[in-house]
Formats: structure tokens, C-alpha cells, sequence
């Protein structure tokens, strides 16, 4: 078992411990000390981050009950520990069992964290005063963070929840974390996502929540500094909320009014006309898109009705430019001028060409079945219509299609 001092300190980064083992796998050094600071992956909450002996600690892991540091580059059984200044001449700075190795905690990344878990117990247990839902799903990480509840909130209900838990950390409430013992817990309504056995940790934002759990927290709510919302959906059931709180809020709004700026310049608006301008641009899009079309449907009538009448066939080709948006119209066009076989294409040699091979009242499958044969196109439909693509160049498909009697 390993010590867990982070439990009763959240606060210390900086510590010695003892190296119960030390195996060198292809991910790393898996390190087991005899207590740590590092908290692991657990509560659905990311581990943290730091140095052990001078090298970076890439992943912590618990398993029944022992503790894992995942150490890169670094600690090797049967090596001295007090080697970090030569870690980038040896590569090799180990620790044998038994000595002892210095941690660092990443003190921002851990704060963070913290500060973004004491938000999500301020929320989840208003909701649950408030609204009776619980908390059943629970997501951090240094760029996610999700709370799941089983019952629906709408916008307004989140609204005056996201008020009131602002309200709660400028109130600065104060939070502990302790282990109560067999009859103190029986006293207790607490908050737990699932069944729990042996000793229960728990903790208590005076006034607003008490919810069992095993992660860091800071001392009082004033500590957190704010917290936001993100976004609301529906999931199983319930509702999904994406939340920001504490440093990473701030991280978030100076990150977010950096795009509005910007926005805001290529529009040529202030903040507050960004919306308009953006409804604008859509507008006149779609006009011109419209203007576009029409242009280039005028165009390939043109082209099409020219084309058949210099060199009359029943059966009939065309290659044209775009993406083969245009093929349908093509085909419909073209069904006054020929009264056979009609075979469209559109795109260029280097992307390839989707094609639309179409004949009212004949079969066009021979003539697809060579396209697949010869050239290895790809496509499918009935008897009369079909539509595909072709990776050859413009002159074999003109060379097949000449051999065909096609004009």
C-alpha cells in the first residue's frame, strides 16, 4: 500500500520518499514509493504531473490500493537516485529500493485541477439540493471538463445554478476533507456516485455539499475565482455540462476575447457588430452562390447544346469542370439532344472524375461494366441511371468512350 498524503495536504509539491520498487518497461519506470504527493488517475479526474529524481512523471496509476509513477528516461532498480544533473549525458538515473528520491508536483497543473473539482462539488451539490439529480458522470482533464446529471436542466435552470455557484465561491465557504469514522458516517447525508466500501473520505463545502471523494481540494471556495459554463446536451437521459472554472476560466476568456478581437478586425466591426456582419457575409454567400449557379448552369447548356449540334450523335460525352455538382443538371439538359447514351464527367487528372452515365430508354450496365473493367471506376445505380468515380486521365476515358462510337 501506498501512503497517501495528498489526502490530508493538497498543498505540498515538494517531498522525499522512500522506492519500494522500480521496473523499467517499455513505457517507462513503473516506481512504487512508499507515499506520495502525486495524485493518481482516479474520481474521474486526470493524475498530476511533476518530477521524480530530477525526470518527468508522464502518468500516476492506483492499483488495490499501490500507487504507480510512471517515470520516462529515468529510474532503474540498482542505480543511485541523485543523478538528475546527468540525465542528459547518461540517460540513465535510477533508484534502487529502499533509497530514497525526490517529487516534485506540478503546483499549476495541480491548482488547476483543484480548482476546477471544488467547482464541480459547489454544482453538483446545489443540483442536487435544488433539483434532486445526481451526479452520475464526472470528466477532467486539462482540456475537457464535463459534469453528467440524471435528469434534464434546462437553460434557465443552468443559469440560475451557474449564479448561485458564483455566488457560493465569493462567499468563500470553507472545504475539508477527512475520514469520519464508522459512526459519524452513519449521521451523515452525503452525496457518492456509486456503492462505497472500508474507509470513506469525504468532503464538505460548508453550507453547500457534502460528497465522498478522493481528489485534491482547495481550502475555501473563494480560492476557485469563478466558474462558467460552457454548454448544455442531452445524455442518457439527462444532461451533459461542459464547465471552466478557476485559472483556466481566465485562460479561456483572455483566449476567447483574443478571437473577437480578431474577428472583429477582419470584419472591419467593433465587438458588438460581429454578429451582423457574420449574417451579413452569410447573405450575400448565398447570394452569390445562387448568381454562381445559375451562371454556370447557363454555361454548360451552352456548351452542351453547341457541342451536339457540331457533332450529332446518339451517343453522347462531356466533360466538364467542378466537382460533378453540376452532373444532374448536365444530364437533364442533355436528354433533348441525345437520344441515346449520355456520359458526364466533371473534375480533372490529378483528383479523378465522377461521372453520370444515363439512357431514358436503354441500359447503360455494358457500358459502366467497361468503365470498371478498363479504367477501374467505381459506382453503382439501375439499369438506365448510373453514377460513380474514375481515377483516369481525361484521355483514356475519351479513348474508350471513341472506341464506343461515342461523340
Amino acid at each position: 500500500m501506498t501512503e497517501r498524503w495528498y489526502e490530508t495536504d493538497s498543498y505540498t509539491t515538494d517531498f522525499d520518499a522512500t522506492v519500494l520498487s522500480a521496473e523499467q518497461t517499455d513505457s517507462g519506470t513503473k516506481v512504487v514509493l512508499n507515499g506520495t504527493y502525486f495524485f493518481p488517475e482516479e474520481g474521474g479526474q486526470s493524475p498530476d504531473r511533476g518530477t521524480l529524481g530530477g525526470f518527468p512523471v508522464t502518468d500516476v496509476q492506483i492499483k488495490d490500493g499501490v500507487i504507480i509513477h510512471t517515470v520516462t528516461n529515468s529510474v532503474q532498480a540498482g542505480e543511485t537516485a541523485a543523478c538528475a544533473e546527468q540525465a542528459e549525458k547518461t540517460a540513465v538515473c535510477a533508484v534502487q529500493a529502499g533509497e530514497t528520491v525526490h517529487g516534485t508536483v506540478d503546483w499549476d497543473f495541480r491548482f488547476k485541477n483543484m480548482q476546477m473539482h471544488s467547482a464541480e462539488h459547489i454544482f453538483s451539490g446545489l443540483v442536487f439540493r435544488l433539483y434532486g439529480f445526481a451526479n452520475v458522470g464526472f470528466h477532467l482533464s486539462e482540456n475537457s471538463a464535463t459534469m453528467d446529471y440524471n435528469g434534464v436542466l434546462t437553460d434557465e435552470d443552468v443559469t440560475r445554478l451557474e449564479m448561485l455557484a458564483n455566488r457560493a465561491i465569493i462567499e468563500n465557504h470553507p472545504i475539508r476533507a477527512w475520514y469520519p469514522s464508522e459512526e459519524e458516517l452513519k449521521t451523515l447525508a452525503y452525496r457518492s456516485k456509486k456503492a462505497l466500501t472500508g474507509p470513506i473520505r469525504l468532503v464538505e463545502v460548508q453550507d453547500v455539499d457534502l460528497c465522498a471523494c478522493c481528489v485534491p481540494h482547495v481550502r475555501s471556495t473563494g480560492e476557485i475565482g469563478c466558474m462558467k459554463i460552457l454548454s448544455r446536451e442531452n445524455y442518457k437521459g439527462g444532461v451533459r455540462l461542459h464547465y471552466i472554472g478557476g485559472f483556466r476560466a481566465i485562460e479561456h476568456y483572455n483566449a476567447s476575447l483574443k478571437l473577437i478581437g480578431e474577428a472583429g478586425q477582419r470584419l472591419s466591426v467593433k465587438p458588438d457588430g460581429i454578429v451582423s456582419a457574420i449574417e451579413k457575409l452569410i447573405s450575400d454567400n448565398k447570394e452569390l452562390n445562387y448568381r454562381l449557379v445559375e451562371a454556370e448552369r447557363a454555361t454548360v447548356a451552352t456548351k452542351i447544346r453547341d457541342t451536339y449540334n457540331a457533332a450529332p450523335s446518339e451517343n453522347f460525352f462531356l466533360f466538364l469542370p467542378g466537382d460533378g455538382s453540376i452532373l444532374r443538371y448536365a444530364a437533364d439538359t442533355s436528354e433533348q439532344y441525345c437520344n441515346g447514351t449520355c456520359a458526364l464527367f466533371a473534375g480533372d487528372d490529378e483528383r479523378g472524375y465522377r461521372y453520370l452515365l444515363e439512357n431514358p430508354q436503354g441500359s447503360v450496365t455494358e457500358l459502366h461494366a467497361l468503365l470498371k473493367t478498363e479504367l477501374a471506376a467505381r459506382g453503382g445505380g439501375t439499369e438506365h441511371s448510373v453514377s460513380g468515380r474514375v481515377t483516369a486521365t481525361e484521355e483514356d476515358i475519351r479513348t474508350l468512350l471513341d472506341r464506343l462510337g461515342f461523340r
